[in-house]
């Protein structure tokens, strides 16, 4: 098979393409998991195909012989970061893998990323068994069972007074191999020193613990010489042709051992996972309002205007309902900031009239617009214009900054500053 052709596109971008490049054998194949979760759109245009992005950003197989990189609209510094500090979960496409880098990092939402990988890669293991391997048993005993070593039976049997036993080595296929062990050892890893980093997921937790019994106590605790064997069967390709689908459980393994972790940002070729992708205009939403909720000063709350957040719309009860992204509210005062989270480089007039518009519901005279800093523009605060006694303001935030955590820090106090000031 000829290797799929890699298209690279940007969140919510259009790229215009030829309609053969779709066709094999006269038909257009396209996975199903592109239409039914909505990870690209297609617009055919007699002999073009007009191919949107989402909101979603990772590598999509689209085709058998097409792949989408799909990156972010603007530049991002460090996607672990963002996702971390959103508390948000790395989706992976079953069937469908790519080489990542291997890097040193301490990022939860990439390890529940490995292991999510694990589990998807131990489903041969659970449907056709653990791996086997005729070890040497030697044994002292009146039972002959297997070959009689004489001169194991004359040190270890006559010569100390045992004239009734003989010493035997015969071979048994056994479960408690080095592989076996490095794997368990690593699910057990995860349940025990990355606890905290599962418990946010109970389906995962659930999964991770369901995994680890299916290795019975007979597979022990992996050693250093264990670890160093099972690097050895997946360099080497020692294992039978059948069993080649413990390569992959084995890789990762390894690497969750090594407490290392694979970049999201960086193209590698140091080990092969699921392709991951991510709702990035939810993601940019939640990790601004956690970065908001993980510094809060006393006496101020940080509310979803989706879930707890929201009121009716109009004065009288009842649905629609205003549903601002984040609500930010002193509670001494009553004071309270709304804002909408738009992940574009500039809002337009829709996003203008929905925040003036829950600005009137709120009953506050300061609405806000969060968008995505474009390169060579000012970031921060800026003021986009005033209306019956609204402002309303914009601030630019700089993803692409090295420096996430400084640009946090300053997001934050800007906006506790300005409910203040209300």
């Amino acid at each position: 098979m000829t290797e799929p052709i890699t298209i690279r596109l940007n969140s919510r971008d259009t790229v215009e393409l030829d309609l053969d490049l779709f066709l094999q054998n006269g038909e257009i194949d396209v996975f199903p998991h592109v239409e039914s979760r909505g990870l690209l759109f297609l617009n055919f245009r007699k002999s073009k195909v007009a191919l949107s992005g989402g909101p979603y950003v990772g590598l999509i197989p689209l085709t058998p012989n097409i792949v989408v990189d799909v990156r972010p609209k603007l530049p991002v510094s460090n996607i672990s970061r963002v996702l971390d500090v959103a508390r948000a979960s790395v989706d992976h496409l079953p069937g469908f893998s790519r080489f990542y880098l291997s890097e040193a990092s301490d990022s939860s939402s990439v390890y529940s990323f490995l292991v999510r990988n694990l589990l998807s890669s131990l489903e041969p293991v659970f449907s056709n068994g653990l791996l086997k391997e005729f070890n040497p048993l030697i044994e002292n005993s009146s039972r002959i069972r297997g070959r009689i070593d004489l001169r194991g039976t004359m040190g270890a049997c006559w010569s100390r007074g045992h004239l009734d036993k003989v010493q035997t080595k015969r071979f048994e296929q056994q479960i408690d191999t080095a592989v076996n062990r490095v794997i368990k050892s690593a699910l057990e890893f995860a349940l025990t020193r990355s606890l905290s980093v599962l418990v946010r997921e109970s389906a995962l937790l659930t999964r991770t613990c369901e995994a680890f019994r299916f290795f019975p106590g007979a597979v022990g605790r992996a050693s250093q010489r264990d670890i160093n064997s099972a690097q050895r069967v997946l360099d080497r390709r020692l294992l039978q042709p059948s069993r080649s689908y413990y390569y992959r459980s084995i890789d990762i393994a390894l690497l969750i051992l090594s407490e290392r972790r694979v970049s999201l940002d960086l193209v590698g070729n140091d080990i092969e996972l699921g392709t991951f992708i991510v709702n990035f205009e939810d993601l940019f939403e939640e990790y601004l309002r956690f970065s908001l909720f993980s510094r809060a000063a006393l006496g101020f709350q940080v509310l979803d205007g989706n879930t707890e957040g929201k009121k009716p719309l109009f004065d009288n009860d009842g649905a629609p309902f205003a549903q601002p992204d984040i609500v930010l509210r002193e509670t001494e005062t009553g004071k309270t900031l709304i804002a909408e989270v738009k992940y574009k480089e500039k809002p337009n007039r829709n996003d203008i009239n929905q925040a003036i518009t829950y600005a009137v519901t709120y009953g506050t005279d300061v609405a806000l617009l969060i968008h995505q800093k474009k390169t060579d523009t000012p970031g921060g605060l800026n003021s986009l214009g005033a209306i019956g006694g609204i402002k309303l303001l914009t601030y630019s935030y700089d993803l692409s900054n090295p420096d996430l955590e400084s640009e946090e820090i300053a997001f934050s106090e800007q906006l506790f500053n300005l409910t203040r000031s209300l």
